[in-house]
């Protein structure tokens, strides 16, 4: 390497560690002015328990903590394994053709969708349609909408990325390629599996606007609703702190912006939790199925 592309080598190292540092410290920066922002929401014990009320102070998360982690255990259980499926499909068997890069490229098409857009959709397939009303379960259809191009993305790249001789080696050795799928790729493929799930989860953490359609019709979920139907309406985190941020009334609501501070806050803070032990969980099962 002459000393020309040497010095452009080096220079390019720095720039991109350059921006990697920026983009970390923007990170650290957003995620503490957030948390000293909702910190005295925070540190309150109503916060957890109350109901929002959107016609005084001294509002809660109560239900809405509840009905998040509801439309995304209940999301995830519908687009994990339609994405899994779909992705090992595009990876192993479908091969290429007209009929299979159209799909591919309707997929990608999908994953471009405004979210806003995907409610309305949703609003109008799994509510109006089915003559029914917001639900939980029209919410997680409407992300399902939403994650499951990345899911299937995902999926299809994590295969294609593995070495071709380990699955070479597997079909010579007398295994079908679903015996070479399930015990070969997919273990070899978990620690990108389990990103792209930790990424479709922060997805449906934070979106709003296909919710405040599909789930709550823009409705506040006032009354501590803890049950397990998924037919009954509820807005979620995201949800209620654009409701307070936008709709609360400040001469009626006097303390709304600081509620959706701490909701903000504590969205945050659940969405680094989820990360953290979603890929601390990834690693123990990798090295378990490695036999490490």
């Amino acid at each position: 390497m002459n000393r020309r592309a040497r010095v452009t080598d080096q220079a390019a190292v720095l720039i991109i560690r350059g921006l990697g540092v920026i983009l970390v410290a923007l990170l650290a920066w957003i995620i503490v002015f957030l948390i000293i922002n909702g910190w005295q929401e925070l540190h309150r014990l109503g916060f957890y328990t109350q109901a929002p009320n959107i016609g005084g102070p001294g509002s809660g998360v109560g239900p809405q903590l509840f009905n998040t982690f509801y439309v995304l255990v209940l999301s995830m259980l519908l687009t994990v394994p339609v994405a899994l499926l779909a992705g090992i499909y595009f990876a192993e068997y479908a091969g290429t053709g007209a009929l299979t890069n159209a799909v591919r490229r309707a997929t990608e098409t999908l994953a471009t969708l405004p979210s806003i857009i995907v409610g309305l959709f949703g609003f109008a397939l799994f509510v109006e349609a089915t003559h029914s009303h917001p639900s939980r379960l029209a919410a997680a259809l409407a992300l399902l909408v939403i994650n499951l191009p990345y899911g299937i993305r995902i999926t299809e790249d994590a295969l294609r990325s593995i070495p071709s001789n380990l699955r070479e080696g597997s079909l010579a050795l007398g295994a079908t390629r679903w015996q070479t799928v399930t015990r070969v790729l997919l273990p070899a493929a978990l620690p990108s599996l389990i990103t792209g799930v930790i990424l479709m989860a922060g997805r449906a953490f934070g979106e709003a606007a296909a919710i405040l359609f599909t789930g709550s019709a823009g409705a506040i979920t006032a009354a501590g609703n803890y049950s397990l139907s998924p037919f009954l309406a509820g807005d979620t985190l995201a949800v209620d702190l654009y409701q307070f941020r936008t709709q609360a009334e400040p001469g009626t609501v006097t303390d709304a912006r600081q509620y959706a501070d701490g909701v903000a806050a504590l969205l945050i803070l659940l969405v680094l939790v989820f990360n953290a032990s979603a890929r601390l969980i990834g690693r123990v099962a990798v090295r378990r199925l490695q036999g490490g």
